[in-house]
């Protein structure tokens, strides 16, 4: 059978020198250290899936920066000296400043990615290792899964700026690897080696214990570069979460139906205004929904207390 040829035309694949070619000092596009590690450990596994694409015209990387910076920290490539340069396949473009940066922004724009049909997505999850797919256990928590894994070694990281989720993992990095600018190095934490033999520590620990959920505690600082009772706070928050979650969404009662809705914003900035506009941290990612409730019928609560 006689083919048509495609009206949709695509770009060149060729492989380059990593010398050639440059970040965009323009792209707005970050990811968190737990996200980073996450893309590290598939790219690993499984390669580089999905193209990079470069403007000839510029230099200029106007997809895929993220990758090709992880390529860098495996291959030790010195972008100043040009040691250990390396070659990879990229998807070559021919554009001008401005569609270059058109389409940088349109690539990572959510906006025109789709969303995932919920019933569908809950039948892929079931079949297959979540983890490997970029999933945690909050996400199927949303998702009205049940409680896969474990939540006792997370932190919410309600007021972090975390893009890529709204907790971060404990977890130690087994490889050596330099830390990128701004990136905090992980190690090996426990709240038991934390608290030890130190009866402040383990004073402050029975107190967060036992208090309510405080989701005004100071998340500002890496969870490992914090504070030792601030730690022990933090950790303390995740198993009250957990516990609450658990006890509230139980699928024997109320039909399984969950405890909390997700509502999202087409931008950061959305969101910003959302909850400036009823009195909550702009940069929290949890709202108790009686608060928010209150908020709705007499304002701020401050005036009625």
């Amino acid at each position: 059978m006689k083919t048509k040829e495609n009206k949709i035309k695509q770009a060149e694949q060729r492989t380059v020198r990593r010398s050639e070619i440059q970040f965009a000092s323009y792209n707005p596009r970050v990811i968190s250290e737990d996200a980073r590690k996450k893309l590290k450990k598939n790219m690993q596994t499984v390669g580089l899936l999905g193209g990079v694409v470069w403007n000839i015209r510029t230099g200029n990387l106007v997809s895929g920066h993220q990758k090709v910076s992880i390529m860098d920290a495996v291959n030790r490539y010195n972008p100043e000296t040009g040691d250990n340069d390396y070659e990879f396949r990229v998807e070559v473009v021919d554009f001008d400043e401005k569609t270059e940066k058109e389409q940088n922004l349109f690539m990572n724009n959510k906006a025109v990615q789709g969303t995932y049909d919920d019933d569908m997505l809950r039948s892929l999850l079931s079949e297959i290792d979540y983890v490997n797919a970029g999933f945690e256990d909050m996400d199927l928590q949303i998702l009205g899964l049940g409680d896969y894994g474990d939540f006792d070694n997370m932190d919410f990281g309600f007021g972090d700026d975390d893009e890529d989720g709204i907790e971060t993992e404990i977890t130690s990095e087994s490889e050596s690897e330099p830390s990128a600018p701004g990136q905090t190095e992980n190690k090996d934490w426990s709240k038991e080696s934390v608290v030890g033999e130190r009866q402040d520590l383990a004073i402050h620990d029975e107190m967060t214990k036992e208090s309510g959920e405080n989701h005004k505690l100071d998340r500002s600082t890496d969870f490992y570069s914090d504070n030792e009772a601030n730690q022990i706070a933090r950790h303390n928050e995740v198993q009250k979460i957990k516990d609450r979650i658990a006890s509230q969404n139980d699928v024997d009662k109320d039909g399984g139906m969950l405890s909390y809705v997700v509502i999202s914003f087409k931008t950061p900035s959305e969101k910003v205004r959302f909850m400036e506009e009823y009195g909550f941290d702009p940069m929290a990612k949890y709202v108790n929904g009686e608060e928010f409730q209150r908020k709705l019928e007499f304002g701020d609560d401050d005036e009625y207390e």
